[in-house]
């Protein structure tokens, strides 16, 4: 990470447009979770990769999604 806190890292991440693009192949479970981590602050429906993670890691049953909060 070349910058000198996660809080940093994500921000400068965020403005970066590449990091939010769609990725070309699904994750994998262990992939979709660093990523989720990165992408914590966004949100699913605005954000391909952390969409893409949610269905990493619901397909793989390490998350249940909302019943009553549908993404």
């Amino acid at each position: 990470m070349p910058f000198s806190t996660l809080a940093i890292h994500q921000l400068a991440a965020i403005t970066q447009q590449e990091t939010h693009l769609t990725p070309d192949a699904p994750f994998t479970i262990d992939q979709a979770h660093s990523i989720v981590q990165f992408h914590m602050d966004c949100r699913a429906k605005c954000c391909p990769p952390k969409a893409a993670t949610l269905h990493a890691l619901t397909d793989g049953g390490k998350v249940v999604p909302s019943a009553s909060k549908p993404r």
